[in-house]
C-alpha cells in the first residue's frame, strides 16, 4: 500500500509540474507581444484599445497564477482546476474563431513568437492539457501548512503583477497626439514611376490616411495590423498602404498583419520612396488632403475616432 501511495504522489507531482510549467511558459512567452494580444482582444470583442491592453495583461497574469498554483499544489481541486479549464476553453474558442476566419496558416500566438504554433496544433495542445488536468483533479493533490493563506496571497499578487511590470500598458504613458502639419507631399512620384505600378486609388484628391511601410520593419507590421483591425470595424476609414521591400516578403507581411482589407501597392526605389515619404523613418502614417499632409501619426497614437471626425469635416 505504501509503495502505491508513493507512486501516486510522484505521478501527481510530476503532472502538476508539467501542467503548471506549460501555463507559466505560455504566459511569459506572450509578454513581449502583449501589445498584439491586446489588439486581438479588440478585434474579437467590443472593447476599446485602452481597456483591451489592461485585460490582456490580467489574462496573462491569471495564466501565470494558474501555473504557479499547479506547481505549489495549492487549492487544486476547488480553484485551480476550474480556473485552468475556463482559461483553456476561452483560448480554444478564440482558436476556433481564428481557424474559421483565417484558416490554419500563421502563428496563433499561444506561445507568443517563442514557439510558433498553428491554431490546430494549439487546439491539440489544449486538449492534452485538459486531459492532464482532469487526471490531476481525480488524484486530488493538496498541501496544508500554517502559512498557506499568506503564501497564496503572495503567489496571487506576484503572478498578476508580472505582466504589468515586464510590459506596462501604453495607456499609462502620456502619448502625444498626431502632429498637425500643413506641407505638400509629392504624390505624383507614385503615379509617374516607370518601375512601379501606380496606386489603385487616386490619393491626390480627397482625404486619405497613407502609411509608408517597409515589409521587414516590425513596427511597420504593427502599424498595418492595427490599421487592419480599425478598418474591419470601420470600413469607411480611408486607409492606404505604400509598401517597400522584396516581393518575397509580401506573403509573410500579410500573413502576420492580415491587412488585406486595406488597398496597397508596392513601391521600390529607395530614393523616390524616401522623397515621397519625406524622411527615412518608418512607419510613417500621413493624413493627406489632396496633396497636402495635414497631420502625421505613429501606430500608437493612431485613433480611428479622430480620423472619422476629420474625414467628415468639410
Amino acid at each position: 500500500m505504501s509503495l502505491k501511495f508513493d507512486v501516486k504522489i510522484i505521478f501527481r507531482t510530476i503532472l502538476c509540474l508539467v501542467v503548471g510549467g506549460v501555463f507559466i511558459f505560455s504566459g511569459l512567452s506572450k509578454i513581449p507581444t502583449l501589445e498584439q494580444f491586446g489588439w486581438t482582444i479588440v478585434e474579437a470583442s467590443f472593447l476599446n484599445w485602452t481597456l483591451a491592453e489592461w485585460i490582456a495583461r490580467i489574462i496573462i497574469g491569471v495564466e501565470l497564477l494558474t501555473g504557479a498554483l499547479f506547481i505549489v499544489q495549492f487549492h487544486i481541486r476547488r480553484w485551480v482546476v476550474p480556473l485552468s479549464l475556463l482559461l483553456l476553453i476561452f483560448f480554444s474558442l478564440y482558436l476556433i474563431y481564428v481557424l474559421i476566419l483565417f484558416g490554419n496558416d500563421g502563428n496563433c500566438g499561444c506561445f507568443g513568437d517563442v514557439v510558433p504554433m498553428s491554431p490546430i496544433e494549439s487546439l491539440l495542445k489544449n486538449g492534452a492539457l485538459i486531459l492532464a488536468i482532469l487526471i490531476i483533479r481525480k488524484l486530488n493533490p493538496f498541501y496544508e501548512f500554517k502559512w498557506k493563506k499568506i503564501a497564496t496571497i503572495v503567489v496571487i499578487l506576484a503572478s498578476l503583477s508580472v505582466p504589468f511590470f515586464m510590459n506596462p500598458p501604453e495607456s499609462i504613458y502620456i502619448q502625444e497626439k498626431a502632429i498637425s502639419l500643413d506641407k505638400p507631399i509629392p504624390l505624383s512620384i507614385l503615379y509617374n514611376s516607370t518601375k512601379n505600378q501606380a496606386p489603385s486609388v487616386e490619393l491626390r484628391k480627397g482625404k486619405h490616411v497613407v502609411a509608408f511601410l517597409s515589409l521587414t520593419c516590425r513596427f511597420c507590421r504593427k502599424a498595418a495590423r492595427k490599421m487592419a483591425i480599425m478598418k474591419k470595424a470601420n470600413p469607411e476609414l480611408p486607409f492606404y498602404m505604400v509598401l517597400n521591400g522584396d516581393s518575397a516578403n509580401i506573403a509573410p507581411f500579410f500573413d502576420e498583419t492580415r491587412a488585406t482589407n486595406i488597398p496597397s501597392n508596392m513601391f521600390n526605389g529607395a530614393e523616390d520612396f524616401v522623397k515621397v515619404n519625406g524622411s527615412h523613418s518608418f512607419p510613417s502614417i500621413k493624413w493627406i488632403q489632396d496633396t497636402t499632409v495635414i497631420r502625421e501619426s505613429n501606430y500608437i497614437n493612431l485613433n480611428e475616432k479622430e480620423i472619422l471626425k476629420w474625414q467628415n469635416e468639410h
